[in-house]
């Protein structure tokens, strides 16, 4: 072994830290604390990567209070909620499929490639003045445009359960371009009537139109339309490929989900023309994203909320919101405890008269009716939180630090410095506090176990920040949201067990810390 290693283990710090961790290794409660609090503060650094959708408990994902996906397998007839169409960046058929006889309508797919890191697809009207369009009048059940003269492109889903779906949510991405006569500057001045449709079909043939824009909106950078489906179109496009008496009316579990293109009603019975006859250009929609989601019953990891927010992602996140506040509150508190503390039983007399009662006032006093009048007068948010936890957290480091000074003060080592002209502030510091530390760091860990147990008591009256995810406001939600009558028990059950493993966790740690470092127990 070399010398610098050598001095190196050698060292005060390094032979105290080995014989602590020898003695706190003995106590498989802490260690079992230790491994507990490491996954918590692993969970809260890694919120970002863990969680899967936006934690803030109002961004809604899904119906409410739909159950985990792992429930599913209990349930071989349920529909778990995913995206059904895998790839938004279109997979078309090579034959793109145009209805009409005028020619006028083309389609484009500009497939992903190094070079073009985006997807699309044109779908273009090119007019030549006096080309007439083949109007076939308004069709009776509103399913498909009154032009026989339209395109569209079509992406293949395949539904996998025997159910159908209890919503469906879909988008589609697109911006518009207008050139000739129809652009801004021409003479219609962008009053040209074009229509973008979304059909769903199914394997029998049945078209079921899901969205028609209601207004020509030429915008060349592109927006994201959300269509929601209702029950009649979720009923006519799903029930065909459930299976009923054995028998299934769909002939396959295929859908198709087309994005067409078509102008509307503009055909003039007067003079059986239309007001484009004599105007030449195009338009032309290019399509980005399409994208489809069926809810089921059950979504994600633990599933939703009252609000249809994903609820892993505010577990994951509610790590954070307790380590944050249970720590930095605490260390506050133990500040002002050991300031307060040490002065009080340093100095004696009247200071520590006057310190002691404001102490004793203060345990008088209920404390959470005094933090939620305080939380309510500062604010709902992390900072003014902990500013109440530690208000009202400090009086019992205090004590404990008063009395253990009151030992310490007449002993010949404080004497022997202020022999030598010590300050009352160096002996406080420099030689009392070092002797109570030991005792101290038991007591901040169960500090902290009181501020996260507070900070849950306040986020469950209501008295935090409402777009923090935190496990009390989880609880908060659920109780008003009515979880427990819905039987929506994950969204009760796993805040809790959160609360109550990571408040073991320091308990256990704490424990041990006061076994290994109070040398009355150690004796025992």
């Amino acid at each position: 072994m070399s010398e610098s290693n050598k001095s190196w283990k050698d060292s005060n710090w390094y032979v105290s830290g080995s014989n602590f961790w020898r003695e706190f290794r003995k106590h498989r409660i802490g260690l079992i604390g230790m491994v507990v609090m490491i996954l918590f503060f692993g969970m809260a650094i890694f919120a970002p990567t863990l969680a899967t959708h936006d934690p803030t408990p109002q961004a809604k994902v899904a119906p409410t209070y739909l159950a985990p996906a792992w429930m599913s397998v209990f349930d071989p007839d349920g529909v778990v909620t995913g995206d059904l169409v895998s790839d938004p960046n279109f997979e078309i058929d090579p034959n793109i499929q145009i209805n009409g006889t005028s020619g006028e309508f083309s389609g484009i797919h500009e497939p992903l490639s190094e070079t073009n890191n985006q997807s699309y697809v044109n779908l273009t009207w090119s007019h030549t003045a006096g080309t007439p369009l083949d109007y076939w009048g308004p069709d009776p059940d509103g399913t498909l445009p009154d032009y026989g003269d339209f395109i569209y492109f079509e992406q293949e889903v395949e539904w996998l359960f025997n159910d159908r779906p209890s919503d469906v949510n879909m988008s589609i991405s697109f911006g518009t371009t207008v050139t000739g006569d129809f652009g801004p500057s021409g003479p219609l001045g962008n009053n040209l009537m074009f229509r973008v449709y979304v059909w769903i079909v199914d394997s029998s043939g049945q078209w079921t139109k899901v969205y028609e824009s209601r207004e020509a909106t030429y915008v060349e950078h592109v927006q994201e339309k959300r269509i929601s489906l209702n029950y009649v179109q979720l009923k006519d496009i799903f029930d065909g490929m459930t299976t009923v008496n054995g028998t299934q009316e769909d002939p396959t579990n295929y859908i198709r989900v087309k994005v067409g293109l078509a102008p509307y009603r503009t055909f003039n019975y007067a003079t059986y023309d239309y007001p484009w006859a004599n105007y030449t250009g195009s338009v032309t929609f290019t399509f980005t994203n399409l994208k489809m989601v069926a809810y089921g019953e059950y979504f994600g990891l633990l599933g939703t909320t009252n609000w249809g927010a994903d609820a892993w992602s505010q577990l994951i996140y509610g790590s954070r919101i307790s380590l944050i506040i249970g720590i930095i509150a605490t260390g506050l508190s133990t500040a002002v405890g050991v300031i307060v503390g040490m002065v009080a039983g340093y100095f004696g007399g009247k200071v520590d008269e006057v310190l002691m009662r404001v102490v004793d006032f203060l345990l008088v006093i209920p404390g959470l009716p005094l933090m939620m009048v305080l939380a309510a007068f500062l604010g709902p948010n992390i900072q003014n939180i902990i500013i109440v936890i530690a208000i009202l957290g400090w009086t019992g480091t205090s004590r404990l630090i008063r009395s253990q000074v009151l030992a310490e003060k007449n002993k010949a080592y404080v004497e022997s410095a202020r022999a030598i002209g010590a300050s009352d502030t160096y002996i406080m510091f420099r030689h009392i506090l070092p002797n109570v530390t030991p005792i101290l760091f038991a007591n901040i860990t169960l500090g902290v176990v009181g501020a996260i147990l507070s900070e849950a008591g306040l986020s469950f009256l209501g008295l935090t920040n409402p777009e923090d995810p935190s496990w009390g406001r989880m609880l908060a939600d659920a109780r008003t949201g009515g979880a427990f009558t819905t039987g929506a028990w994950w969204v009760v059950i796993f805040p809790g067990l959160m609360i109550t493993l990571l408040s073991l966790s320091f308990t256990f740690v704490g424990h041990t810390l006061d076994q290994v470092l109070n040398p009355r127990l150690r004796e025992r």
